[in-house]
């Protein structure tokens, strides 16, 4: 697994037509999805970042296995991995890299929970590509987010810190 021309920052599994494969993030801009059985880079890159892709996460929508993907360019991005095709428009809000991007479920709805060096955490509806509720702000720039299997709380790494909550 080779193909990048840049360093890699990101990294996610998921299965796709049933066999894993990894989602890459590079700073040559790129994802990348690649089969774990043959580790035969799957079709082209991934292109729509304009910088560093910092972040991966996978999860499914509507029955179909997506990567998010966090950049430098500020945004989050929704890829199809059966299609490989990015869904619809790139998620904005954050004013500085996106570094941290996690997926789970809030409501029975699928989400993203993406984190930035602007020191906001925002959650997305993966149905409606929309925000849920307000920013959540740190004192510092946000470097980690994690989702419990349960969906039941939301862990946050910012600066030297790290914060759980409830969404409850």
């Amino acid at each position: 697994m080779t193909n990048h021309t840049g360093a890699v920052w990101a990294v996610a599994t998921g299965v796709v037509d049933g066999r894993t494969v990894a989602v890459t993030g590079s700073d040559d801009d790129t994802v990348r999805v690649w089969d774990l059985t043959t580790g035969e880079q799957v079709g082209e890159p991934l292109i729509g970042h304009t910088d560093w892709v910092l972040a991966v996460a996978t999860g499914v929508v509507d029955g179909r296995t997506v990567a998010v993907t966090g950049s430098d360019d500020q945004t989050v991005r929704v890829w199809d991995l059966t299609t490989r095709e990015q869904v619809g428009e790139p998620l904005t809000g954050h004013t500085d890299w996106v570094r941290a991007v996690a997926t789970g479920v809030m409501d029975g709805r699928p989400i993203a929970v993406t984190g930035s060096r602007d020191g906001t955490v925002r959650v997305w509806d993966l149905t409606t590509h929309r925000q849920t509720g307000p920013a959540l702000t740190f004192p510092a720039p946000v470097k980690a987010v994690a989702v419990t299997p349960h969906n039941t709380h939301l862990t946050v790494a910012f600066g030297h810190d790290i914060a759980t909550l409830s969404p409850h």
